[in-house]
C-alpha cells in the first residue's frame, strides 16, 4: 500500500512524507477500497496546518478525507460489498490518499452509479454541504435570496447551482476580479467585489431586496455587511474560516431584525445524521451526475508520488480542482 501521512504539523509540502506499508487485513465490519480517485480540498491542508478542529496524533494515517473506489475484499460481515463501487465518507476514520484503504462499512457507501470517477470523488464533501445549509436553517421559497462569500470557490459553486434548481437567487462576494467573471459564468445572479464601501455595494446589489440566508465560508470579512442585508429573523451561517479570524455580524442586524447567527461543520451532520438521511442525500446527486447535468471543473490531476507539485498547484489561483488519480 502506497499512501501520503502527516509527520508535523505545518506547511502540507514539509510535512506530509509518501509511507510504502503492506496493507493490513480487514476486521470483520472493515472493507478493502481500491482506490480510483481522491479529491484534495483546502480544510486537508488546514488539519495539517494544525488549524482545523481535529487535531490528530502524529504520525496521522488518515490524510485525504473523500474519494471513491471499488472493494476489492472485506472481513467476514462484509463480503457484500465486495465488487461494489463505493464512495469514502469524509469522517477522518481513514485516508484516501492511498492508493488502498482499509475502512469500515460504516464509513462507505455503496453507489450504483458509472458516472465519471473524478466527479464522484469529489461529492461526499462540497456538495452536500451546500445542500445540507440550503435546506437546514431557512424554508426557502422561490424567488428568495442567498448571500455568500468565497462564491468562487467549490461550495459557492455548488450553492449557485443548487440554487438555480429551486428558483433561488443569489448575490455573491468575491475578493477578485477574475472570480466574479467565473461566478457569472457559473449563473450567479448578482457578484460584488469585496473591498471599500461593502455593505452599500451589497444593497446596491440586491436593491429592494433582502437576503433570507448568508452564508461565509472566509471568517473575519464579508460576514458583517452580508448579515446588514439579511431579512427580519434571517439567518446568518458560517461554516469556514479561510482567513482567520472571528466571524463578524452586524449589531443592528442582531438586534433590530433579530438575525439568527450560527455554525455548520459537515463532519457535525455526517456524524449525527441518520444513515438513511445521509444516503438519501448522497443518493439524490447521482442522476445529475450520471447524466453529466452536474460536472464540477478539475483543472489537474496527480500521482501521488507526486503530492508537493499537486500541493502547491492547489494552492494557486485556478478554475477547476484538484485531485489524486490511481493506476492499478
Amino acid at each position: 500500500m502506497t499512501r501520503l501521512i502527516m509527520t508535523a504539523f505545518g506547511e502540507p509540502v514539509d510535512s506530509v512524507a509518501l509511507d510504502t506499508t503492506p496493507i493490513r487485513a480487514p476486521d470483520a465490519e472493515e472493507v478493502v477500497v481500491k482506490m480510483e480517485a481522491a479529491t484534495i480540498n483546502p480544510g486537508d491542508f488546514l488539519l495539517i496546518r494544525g488549524q482545523y478542529p481535529i487535531r490528530p496524533a502524529l504520525p496521522y494515517h488518515h490524510l485525504g478525507v473523500e474519494g471513491v473506489g471499488w472493494v476489492v475484499s472485506s472481513g467476514g460481515s462484509a463480503r457484500d460489498l465486495v465488487g461494489k463501487r463505493v464512495l469514502v465518507l469524509p469522517t477522518y476514520r481513514q485516508g484516501a490518499w492511498a492508493d488502498e484503504v482499509v475502512a469500515s462499512r460504516d464509513n462507505v457507501m455503496e453507489i450504483d452509479s458509472d458516472a465519471d470517477g473524478l466527479q464522484l470523488a469529489m461529492l461526499p464533501l462540497n456538495p452536500i454541504t451546500a445542500q445540507v445549509m440550503l435546506n437546514r436553517f431557512v424554508q426557502l421559497e422561490p424567488g428568495d435570496w442567498v448571500g455568500q462569500t468565497a462564491a468562487n470557490g467549490a461550495v459557492g459553486q455548488w450553492v449557485i447551482e443548487l440554487a438555480k434548481r429551486r428558483g433561488l437567487k443569489t448575490l455573491n462576494l468575491v475578493r477578485r476580479e477574475a472570480a466574479a467573471e467565473t461566478v457569472l459564468r457559473h449563473g450567479g445572479d448578482r457578484v460584488v467585489v469585496m473591498g471599500d464601501d461593502l455593505e452599500q455595494r451589497i444593497h446596491d446589489a440586491l436593491g429592494d431586496q433582502k437576503l433570507s440566508l448568508a452564508l461565509d465560508a472566509l471568517g473575519d470579512t464579508g460576514m458583517a455587511e452580508l448579515s446588514s442585508a439579511l431579512k427580519f429573523g434571517g439567518y446568518a451561517v458560517n461554516y469556514g474560516s479561510l482567513i482567520g479570524g472571528p466571524a463578524q455580524i452586524s449589531t443592528e442586524a442582531l438586534i433590530v431584525n433579530e438575525v439568527r447567527s450560527t455554525g455548520f461543520w459537515f463532519y457535525n451532520w455526517l456524524t449525527r445524521a441518520s444513515r438513511a438521511e445521509v444516503e438519501s442525500a448522497y443518493r439524490s446527486f447521482l442522476p445529475l451526475l450520471d447524466a453529466a447535468a452536474l460536472n464540477v471543473p478539475v483543472e489537474a490531476t496527480y500521482q501521488l508520488k507526486d503530492f508537493r507539485e499537486a500541493f502547491k498547484h492547489a494552492e494557486t489561483e485556478r478554475a477547476g480542482k484538484i485531485l489524486f488519480v490511481f493506476d492499478h
